[in-house]
């Protein structure tokens, strides 16, 4: 059976989502238990950052947005992806360095945020306190952390402003009275300490994405967008979105899922086509492979199986091999013709992105691009 939680303060807005979930299982012939909590206490227990909010079966899969009956349908099918970081992205954890490289990893974090009703989270990571022998004195930290909050919360304003998309502060989350419709995403700042690379990946154990910039042009060997971006995406334990500095968002609707015979099972491609759906985009499937390469028929046959599953009717299903020596090159070569808006690269042992990114073309394609990369290693669990 599934459990249901509708959590806010026993408003009118509360009641009608209450409604709308019982009419929605009835609809959809599941059985399912409705619980309503509006004791403060527990409100604040449950995590959510917005309200009225849906909880199902552990997982928070909607805050403070009015849900319609099919769109709550359509999330109660999917109810078995909902362990899913990809599918649910709820939580965005953005790196930064305060460069204006790194501004443009906010702007399309805060697109993002917007269509898929997230939060946001902005963090600084200071590292140059570590550096040398003896570590700084506690006052000296205070103070330097204090500065950097108030650069950084600056950094905040300045881009979200440049996104053109309204984001709110972090407080007042419970008691906000806000005009009806989609209400903007929160976007909090935070200064982590520590080493980028390991401070990140151990933050992203939290989040449903990881959203960093990438340029890979100069003496970026210590900076967080390039080599520290590209290191973070191999240990990451959320979803990586890598934005270059120069891409420009205009949606993702066309997106390249890089396929191969083990990137294509149920799970991975299940996930990708929610997350694709969500984002009202279309995926191509590509293959790259040698001429009289076997089995390729059987993994178009599969793939074409679980996108009729996931993706329906209105979700048509792109399929391409393209014949080729060099998969980087190739796919980079079909991105180009196909008007591709962003990468998405799915790797079951961590050991191939690795050897994926000790290409020479790889590297040229991840660092200087003009299309974002989406990296998602299927160890990947929920935290």
């Amino acid at each position: 059976m599934t459990t249901i939680q509708v959590i806010g303060t026993g408003d009118a807005r509360m009641r009608r989502l209450s409604e709308q979930v019982r009419q929605a299982l009835d609809e959809c012939a599941l059985r399912g238990e409705v619980e309503e909590v509006s004791e403060y206490s527990r409100v604040l227990a449950s995590g959510v950052l917005r309200i009225p909010a849906l909880v199902v079966d552990g997982h928070i899969i909607a805050e403070g947005a009015a849900l319609s009956v099919d769109e709550l349908k359509g999330l109660l099918r999917d109810r078995q992806l909902l362990g899913s970081k990809l599918y649910r992205m709820k939580r965005l954890l953005i790196g930064v360095d305060l460069s204006p490289a790194s501004e443009n990893a906010v702007v399309f974090a805060c697109h993002l945020a917007r269509l898929l009703g997230a939060n946001m989270e902005v963090v600084y990571v200071m590292d140059s306190i570590f550096e040398g022998s003896k570590t700084s004195p506690s006052s000296f930290l205070s103070s330097y952390r204090k500065t950097m909050k108030e650069e950084l919360d600056a950094f905040i304003r300045r881009v979200a402003q440049r996104s053109q998309v309204e984001c709110v502060p972090e407080d007042n989350i419970l008691n906000e009275e806000r005009a009806p419709g989609i209400p903007p995403p929160r976007m909090r700042a935070q200064i982590a300490f520590g080493f980028p690379e390991k401070a990140l990946s151990d933050l992203s154990e939290r989040a449903d994405l990881l959203v960093l910039g990438s340029t890979g042009r100069g003496g970026i060997v210590r900076k967080l967008f390039g080599s520290v971006s590209i290191e973070v995406s191999k240990t990451a334990k959320a979803p990586v979105l890598l934005v270059p500095p120069h891409a420009i968002y205009s949606g993702f609707r066309q997106m390249l899922y890089a396929s191969d015979f083990e990137s294509a099972d149920a799970e991975a491609v299940a996930q990708t086509l929610a997350f694709a759906r969500r984002l009202g985009g279309q995926v191509h499937f590509v293959h790259v492979s040698p001429p009289g390469e076997r089995g390729v028929e059987e993994l178009e046959a599969r793939l074409r199986q679980i996108n009729e599953e996931v993706g329906g009717a209105d979700h048509p299903f792109i399929f391409s091999r393209v014949i080729g020596d060099d998969v980087v090159e190739s796919l980079h070569e079909y991105a180009f013709d196909h008007r591709i808006d962003l990468f998405i690269f799915v790797t079951h042992q961590r050991s191939f992105w690795a050897e994926l990114l000790h290409h020479s073309i790889t590297h040229e394609m991840l660092l200087h691009t003009s299309t974002p990369v989406l990296v998602v290693h299927t160890d990947q669990r929920e935290a």
